[in-house]
C-alpha cells in the first residue's frame, strides 16, 4: 500500500465532533477529504494509527475509505474564520491524515438498529460487521463501541455499505513501547458485538463449528497478510512522522505475537456466542 501526498488549497468546513473535530478539504486532487491533525504531538500516534488502521483493514479486505497524507497550510488555518481551538496553524507544521470524504453517507450511531430481518437485509457487508469486532479486538481500538459505532452506512443499490472509521484511538491509546503482548483487553459491554448493530448480525448469521473454522483461517491469513508488508509500511510513516525504531519493533512484537493472537481469537469466539 502505497500513501499519497497531496496538499489542500480550501477548508470547506469545520467537522465538530467529541474528538479530533477534522476539517472537511478540497485535495489538490479535486476530491474532498476528511483531515485530521494531532495538535503537534511528536510523534503523532493518533494518525499514525489512522494510516495503520487503514493499512490492515485493506489486508482485511474490510471496507474502509481511500487515504492521503495531505499538507495544509498553517496561513489557510489563519485565514478561515470560526474554527475551533483544534485547529491552532501550528498543528499544521505536521501534515495530516485523510480520508476520502464519502457523499450521502449516514452515521451508524443516527440510524435506529432493530431486529428485524429488513434492517439486516439493507446491508450489503453484514459479514465486516464481524470482522470489524475482531479487528478491534486485536489492535485494542478504545473508541468503536455501542455508544459511539465509528461506521458510516455508504449508500449502494438501494443498500448500504458498512464502512469503517475513525481509528485514532487504537493499540489503547498508548505508547507502542508500553504494549504488552501476554496482555488482551477485553472491552466487556463495550464490544461492538453486544451493540444492537452486533445483535442484529448475530441474529441473522449462524454461528456454527464450521464457521467459526473459517473465521479462524480467514483471522490467521489477515495476520499473515499484515505481517509480510510490515517493515515496507512503516518504512513509508517513518518518512513523514518522527517516529523511533524502538516503537516499530515494540509494535510489530505486539501485533504479531502468537500467543495472544490465539487469545484474540478466542476472545471473539466468545463474543459471538454472547
Amino acid at each position: 500500500m502505497i500513501i499519497k501526498a497531496i496538499h489542500t488549497n480550501a477548508i470547506l468546513k469545520e467537522i465538530p465532533t467529541e474528538g479530533h473535530s477534522p476539517l472537511r478539504v478540497l485535495g489538490s486532487d479535486y476530491q474532498m477529504y476528511v483531515a485530521k491533525n494531532d495538535k503537534g504531538k511528536v510523534p503523532p500516534y493518533s494518525l499514525i494509527n489512522e494510516f495503520l488502521a487503514s493499512y490492515f483493514l485493506n489486508k482485511w479486505e474490510v471496507a474502509t475509505p481511500e487515504i492521503k497524507l495531505i499538507t495544509i497550510a498553517p496561513a489557510l488555518i489563519l485565514a478561515k474564520d470560526n474554527l475551533s481551538i483544534n485547529h491552532k496553524p501550528h498543528y499544521y507544521n505536521t501534515p495530516c491524515f485523510g480520508s476520502k470524504y464519502i457523499e450521502n453517507a449516514i452515521d451508524v450511531n443516527a440510524l435506529i438498529v432493530t431486529e428485524k430481518k429488513k434492517a439486516f437485509n439493507k446491508i450489503n457487508n453484514p459479514l465486516d460487521v464481524f470482522h470489524i469486532t475482531l479487528f478491534d479486538t486485536w489492535v485494542e481500538n478504545d473508541d468503536r463501541k455501542p455508544t459511539n459505532y465509528n461506521l458510516i452506512l455508504e449508500p449502494h443499490k438501494n443498500k448500504f455499505n458498512v464502512i469503517a472509521i475513525d481509528n485514532a484511538f487504537i493499540f489503547s491509546t498508548m505508547s507502542y513501547k508500553d504494549l504488552n503482548p501476554e496482555f488482551v483487553a477485553a472491552s466487556g459491554n463495550d464490544h461492538l458485538l453486544v451493540s444492537d448493530l452486533g445483535y442484529l448480525i448475530k441474529k441473522y448469521i449462524q454461528v456454527t463449528n464450521s464457521f467459526i473454522n473459517n473465521e479462524r483461517e480467514y483471522f490467521y491469513l489477515c495476520i499473515g497478510r499484515c505481517e509480510k508488508d510490515f517493515d515496507k509500511f512503516m518504512s513509508q510513516i517513518a518518512g513523514f512522522y518522527n517516529i523511533d525504531l524502538d516503537s516499530v519493533i515494540a509494535l510489530k512484537e505486539f501485533l504479531f505475537n502468537k500467543e495472544r493472537n490465539n487469545k484474540v481469537f478466542d476472545e471473539y469466539v466468545y463474543r459471538l456466542h454472547q
